[in-house]
């Protein structure tokens, strides 16, 4: 699983050790279908997603704007703010995450020399959510 993250181009310039401690101290949640797993306009709770099994919709305002697939990151804005959510976030099956939490992420990677370039990629990846929900 070490290297599926390591493909996670927000995750690239970790180190596998590192890595490796962001699993293991990372809780596995599993949801059933159609459950919601986050609810536009509530509260962060600083934590990130990663999608290990399946996929999840993005709704906003009740309009499908995206599918998000096996490895694929959401609500990474919540590892640098306490942003309230931008989005609902529903089960398009039976699917297992890991739930990274911000203060597990900063305690294992703040000594990490490319820190400053998992910041630059979340915030561009930040900035891409916020044109494609401008384009919608």
């Amino acid at each position: 699983m070490a290297l599926k993250l390591k493909d996670i181009k927000l995750f690239e310039w970790i180190d596998l050790d590192y890595i490796k401690l962001i699993i293991d101290n990372s809780r596995r949640v599993e949801y059933k279908k159609d459950d919601v797993i986050l609810v536009e306009w509530e509260e962060s709770n600083g934590s990130a997603y990663i999608i290990q099994d399946w996929s999840v919709k993005v709704i906003i305002r009740w309009e499908l704007i995206n599918t998000i697939s096996e490895w694929g990151v959401f609500w990474e804005i919540a590892l640098i703010t306490d942003e309230p959510r931008t989005a609902n976030v529903i089960a398009n099956s039976d699917l297992v995450l890991l739930k990274i939490d911000k203060e597990l992420l900063h305690t294992i990677i703040k000594e990490f020399k490319n820190w400053s370039e998992i910041q630059k990629e979340l915030m561009k990846r930040i900035s891409e959510n916020i044109k494609n929900k401008d384009i919608k």
